[in-house]
């Protein structure tokens, strides 16, 4: 499908995607002078008809330990995933490669979407948010 090239909405969209990146920029977790990290899980972005989908694989996170903060272009999902220990005290590990700790994701949308239309399902580690498109939120002027 071929979508028309709306110039206005894409400006609008330009301003948000940079007023979200100066926020990232000069957010506490990226400030220099803490010891703080943080892992991003893998994430997918897609649409469908008149919805915004995004899957989002936590697995061992407890829904307890979720957050998930909603804007009109951005949606953040942030927790704590903890660490189990199935090892024996002085155990040696070979190899470490499953992330534990904090985690925060940031996911910028592709249109501005109704906040108050998600709809969420955690399931065998997949967190799963489904968004209405807000196709009313902007408007072309006519000028004259």
């Amino acid at each position: 499908m071929i979508n028309k090239f709306d110039s206005f909405k894409d400006v609008i969209r330009f301003f948000d995607d940079v007023s979200a990146l100066v926020d990232d920029i000069f957010s506490e977790e990226n400030n220099l002078y803490t010891n703080e990290t943080y892992f991003e899980p893998i994430t997918d972005l897609f649409e469908l008809k008149d919805k915004i989908y995004i899957v989002m694989e936590i697995p061992g996170v407890a829904k307890e330990n979720l957050s998930i903060a909603v804007g009109p272009t951005m949606i953040i999902v942030q927790g704590v995933k903890r660490r189990v220990e199935l090892m024996k005290p002085g155990a040696i590990y070979y190899n470490s490669e499953i992330p534990y700790g904090n985690f925060k994701k940031r996911v910028y949308l592709p249109c501005r979407i109704e906040a108050k239309s998600l709809q969420v399902s955690f399931n065998d580690g997949l967190l799963t948010m489904e968004f209405i498109k807000d196709e009313k939120s902007v408007r072309l002027i006519e000028i004259e």
